[in-house]
């Protein structure tokens, strides 16, 4: 009789202790750290959205000056030739194409990279909301390869520019 008086004693004492310790459990579920989960993989998400337009800003940018420079030469070299000036300015018509040729390959390395910079944003769920800051700037790599195709260089460079002006917007709204 005595044993079972301690055996029910010690259960009524513990059950507060071990119901309290259960609740707690429960509290702290699983669900608040998946939200958080969720929430740091989609800053890491837009934070390297940040990143990859961050780096086809430092690229194009880093193009647009040597382009400024090797259209001008080119154009000079043509003026020259035409002009049938004999100076060491004036360049070969097979080198004068040869650099019209590179300069357009690397027009369309250029649309390629801001046609895949834009995929990533619109196949991205997390970047989706923030595509239609970035839309179009594909398009404007496709225009200023066909300027550069009918050897308009001033004008693709421009064009480019806009481009940069584009992304550079959409980074802000990136914050």
């Amino acid at each position: 009789m005595k044993r079972a008086f301690v055996i029910a004693l010690a259960c009524m004492v513990l059950s507060p202790v071990l119901a309290n310790s259960q609740t707690r459990r429960r509290s702290t579920q699983k669900r608040p750290g998946t939200s958080t989960t969720f929430a740091e993989k989609q800053q890491a998400e837009i934070r390297a959205g940040r990143e990859q337009i961050a780096t086809q800003i430092k690229a194009l940018t880093r193009f647009l000056y040597l382009f400024g420079g090797i259209a001008k030469g080119i154009e000079t070299a043509e003026q020259v030739n035409r002009n049938r000036e004999a100076t060491s300015v004036g360049m070969a018509p097979e080198r004068i194409e040869q650099s019209k040729v590179k300069l357009k390959d690397s027009i369309k390395n250029v649309r390629a990279g801001l046609e895949q910079l834009e995929s990533s944003f619109r196949l991205n769920p997390v970047l989706q909301s923030y595509y239609p800051n970035l839309a179009g700037v594909a398009r404007l790599g496709q225009t200023a390869e066909s300027q550069a195709a009918a050897n308009n260089f001033d004008q693709a460079g421009r064009t480019l520019i806009a481009a940069v002006n584009k992304l550079a917007d959409a980074l802000v709204a990136l914050r």
